[in-house]
């Protein structure tokens, strides 16, 4: 499975990119992984997801996930992210972090 995650925006308007390659995970990270992708109901998400009222300062995120034959991606902005989609964002910035 291969992720794509591009956080921009913000106060600082830094701009993250993150690329995570499932096979260099850690059989226990891969189905974390899998799990929080299931439980997030990515593939069901529509390709954009934009708050009602645009607010200053706020993160955009662009996240595509290749797995299998399947590959999905959603553009969103942080006001717009469903409550579900939260734990896989913030376990793919971790990652980052730790990297």
């Amino acid at each position: 499975m291969q992720i794509h995650l591009e956080r921009s925006g913000g106060f600082a308007g830094l701009r993250l990119i993150h690329d995570i390659d499932s096979t260099a995970l850690s059989p226990e990270q891969q189905a974390e992984l899998n799990n929080l992708i299931e439980q997030s109901h990515l593939f069901e998400l529509p390709a954009v997801l934009r708050a009602e009222h645009a607010g200053a300062d706020r993160f955009q995120y662009k996240l595509r996930v290749k797995r299998d034959s399947h590959e999905h991606s959603v553009e969103l902005d942080e006001a717009a992210m469903p409550p579900n989609l939260r734990p896989l964002i913030n376990w793919v910035m971790a990652s980052k972090r730790k990297a």
